[in-house]
């Protein structure tokens, strides 16, 4: 059975920083069930084929970015980052499938995400999205409500697990005996099945 057609849900985290800056991430979409199963991924200049492997069991991704590194240089910039990686990404899994998230920001205005995508355009053509977490919004983010569990507290994070979820849910429908794929397989089946049948019975008319 082609890989395709049995690949389970896998959410990788690409960056080039390592995972203790995205810890807390990882703690919130376990928390609030948006994936079972999360890969960090490590990018280095000589981890191509780590890299490529990586996607390759992959069905979602993030490319995660900090700007502890100073600046926001993730693709169309003087020295980026991610050029290379993020092009990868959404020629293998699609840019519905691919989001973009940058960290520790000090303030964030209503600006700023269309600032960025208007400077590095590429994020826009090769992501579905870009989430921005300033360094209080994720400090808080944690704390949440310890009465409502299941209430993200931070918009943007519960917009980040919706997406993810549902992904994962669709993964999950398309994954239980393939239905989906069997599905529009039968669909066409009997379709040219009719449209053969309308043919030979329009040739017997016309004969007769």
């Amino acid at each position: 059975m082609p890989e395709e057609l049995i690949k389970k849900p896998l959410l990788g985290i690409f960056s080039r920083d390592h995972q203790a800056n995205y810890e807390w991430l990882i703690d919130c979409l376990l928390k609030y069930s948006a994936v079972p199963d999360i890969r960090p991924v490590y990018i280095g200049n000589n981890t191509g084929l780590t890299f490529r492997d990586a996607v390759s069991k992959c069905t979602f991704a993030i490319v995660y970015h900090t700007l502890k590194r100073g600046r926001i240089n993730i693709t169309n910039v003087t020295d980026s980052l991610y050029d290379d990686e993020l092009a990868y990404l959404c020629a293998s899994l699609g840019k519905d499938n691919v989001i973009v998230v940058i960290d520790d920001l000090e303030n964030i205005s209503p600006d700023d995400r269309n600032r960025i995508l208007e400077m590095q355009p590429s994020i826009g053509y090769l992501a579905r999205d870009v989430f921005l977490f300033s360094t209080i919004e994720k400090e808080r983010i944690p704390l949440g409500n310890p009465k409502k569990k299941n209430v993200i507290p931070d918009p943007k994070l519960a917009q980040l697990v919706d997406i993810i979820k549902g992904h994962h849910h669709t993964r999950k429908q398309c994954n239980i005996n393939d239905p989906c794929k069997i599905g529009i397989i039968v669909a066409v089946v009997v379709i040219v099945s009719f449209v053969i049948a309308g043919l030979i019975y329009a040739a017997e008319e016309h004969l007769i």
